[in-house]
C-alpha cells in the first residue's frame, strides 16, 4: 500500500475519536474530507483543481446542497441517545452532546447548505475553500496539542501535518 494510503486511512480513524471537536467543525469536516478522498482519489493533483472538480461533481448537489451528507451526521449522533436521555453519546469520541448542542448543529447545517448552494461555481469554490481552510485551523491546532501528550507520541496525533494542506494554498 502507498504511503498516502496509509496517511489517509490514520488521518479518518484520528478524526473519528479526536475530543472536544466545536459544532461548526463537525460540519466543515465532512467538506474537508469530502475534498481529501477525491484529491487522493484523482491521483493528488494540486488543490485548486481538487475543489473545482469537487464542486462540479453531480454528489455535490445530491449529497451538499439537499444536505444529505450532513443530516447523515447528525442522524448518527441522534441514534445514540445517553442512558439518561439528558443528551447524545459519540462512541467513536467517548463525548456527550446536549440537546441544544444538535439544534445548534442543524441551524450549522442550513447556514452550510445556503453557503454551498449559490449558482455561482466561484462562489462555490471559496465556500468550500473557507470551510476546509477553518477545519485544518482547527485539526492543526488539536494535533499540536495533542503532540505534547505523551502517550500519543508515536501515533498519527503526534504528526503536525493532514492528508491535505489547505492553508498553503492561499487563492
Amino acid at each position: 500500500m502507498a504511503k498516502h494510503d496509509m496517511e489517509i486511512r490514520r488521518y479518518l480513524a484520528w478524526r473519528k475519536k479526536v475530543k472536544g471537536k466545536p459544532i461548526q467543525i463537525r460540519i466543515y469536516e465532512i467538506i474537508y474530507v469530502g475534498v481529501t478522498m477525491l484529491w487522493s482519489k484523482m491521483g493528488k493533483f494540486p488543490l485548486k483543481t481538487a475543489i473545482d472538480k469537487f464542486v462540479e461533481r453531480n454528489e455535490y448537489q445530491d449529497q451538499l446542497i439537499n444536505g444529505r451528507l450532513f443530516q447523515e451526521v447528525i442522524d448518527k449522533i441522534i441514534a445514540n441517545p445517553n442512558e439518561d436521555r439528558s443528551g447524545y453519546y459519540l462512541p467513536d469520541s467517548e463525548e456527550r452532546m446536549s440537546y441544544e448542542d444538535i439544534k445548534q448543529l442543524k441551524k450549522i447545517k442550513d447556514d452550510a447548505i445556503k453557503e454551498l448552494s449559490t449558482n455561482k461555481p466561484v462562489k462555490r469554490y471559496e465556500a468550500v475553500f473557507r470551510m476546509c481552510e477553518r477545519y485544518e485551523t482547527w485539526a492543526l491546532n488539536k494535533k499540536l496539542q495533542e503532540s505534547e501528550d505523551i502517550t500519543k507520541q508515536v501515533a498519527f496525533e503526534a504528526s503536525l501535518t493532514l492528508p491535505l494542506t489547505i492553508s498553503s494554498n492561499r487563492m
